[in-house]
């Protein structure tokens, strides 16, 4: 420092600002040094540069931009600035509302590649009767779907294209068969589970409230069919009776995977039955 002044690499140094930033904000007219020198361009600054540059660099950590900061440094009434924060603070409360959607998605996506892995460990394939909740999903609309086949379905399909770039999903997709007739996809549904903090952008269908048989099957979807003859022994055996309806929950598919012997589906039957004592309960 030299006469009240520093040049602009002791201001770099002490505000941990670089040269070429200084030099910027000068082009901008938003940080001025006090001081040029006429025979070597030298930049000098003051005390008050030190100022401005420490509330520049903290409004800027927190989220403004910079043609906002250059109002902030105009030194404007106070009755001005609540707006601006105001407008800050509901732009950085949306942007964490993302990113919150953004972990919990991959958090539950997550969860069914461990509960894939689990499940590959154990081996199993055992028939098991279980309670599901109810739950609020996205719901395509019912339409027949003859001519696709699941990796459209499940892949391809607008209504999760729609969701996920307009609102957040969480969880698997579930394909409901109303009538059991599965691989025609007439009239079958998709649901998926909105994430709590997204806006509605798609119907939504109350799903669920029910006692069910589901079992696990392993492999290409199209040849799931044993998963439901071991779901129709089990109920015979036990004298319960279905009511012909299915879900398939699609645990891992090609979203994650190309490799269809890694495929899990859980088929899920609803029963006619209502007795939940001692049940396990499901979420959808």
């Amino acid at each position: 420092m030299k006469n009240g002044r520093y040049t602009i690499g002791e201001i770099s140094r002490l505000c941990a600002i670089s040269a070429s930033k200084l030099r910027y904000l000068d082009e901008r007219g938003v940080i001025t040094p006090c001081f040029v020198d006429a025979e070597n361009g030298y930049r000098y600054y003051d005390e008050d540069t030190l100022l401005q540059i420490s509330v520049l660099k903290y409004y800027q950590h927190c989220g403004f931009r910079l043609k906002d900061v250059e109002a902030l440094l105009q030194r404007m009434t106070l009755k001005k600035l609540p707006p601006m924060f105001t407008r800050q603070i509901t732009a950085l409360e949306e942007e964490m509302r993302r990113l919150q959607m953004q972990r919990d998605s991959l958090l539950a996506w997550q969860e069914l590649v461990q509960e894939a892995l689990a499940a590959f460990q154990e081996n199993t394939a055992a028939v098991r009767h279980a309670w599901f909740e109810t739950a609020s999903l996205y719901v395509s609309t019912p339409q027949t779907w003859e001519d696709s086949s699941y990796k459209m379905l499940l892949a391809n399909l607008e209504m999760i294209n729609y969701a996920t770039t307009r609102s957040a999903t969480v969880g698997p997709t579930y394909l409901y068969f109303p009538k059991g007739k599965r691989q025609k996809f007439r009239g079958i549904k998709l649901y998926i589970q909105p994430h709590p903090l997204s806006r509605s952008v798609l119907d939504e269908e109350i799903v669920g409230g029910f006692c069910a048989l589901t079992c696990y099957h392993r492999g290409p979807f199209a040849q799931a069919e044993e998963a439901y003859e071991k779901i129709k022994a089990y109920a015979s055996t036990h004298a319960l009776s279905l009511r012909g309806d299915s879900f398939e929950r699609s645990v891992i598919d090609w979203w994650s995977t190309r490799q269809e012997e890694e495929f899990l589906l859980e088929i899920i039957c609803p029963l006619t039955e209502s007795k939940t004592d001692g049940l396990p309960v499901r979420q959808f």
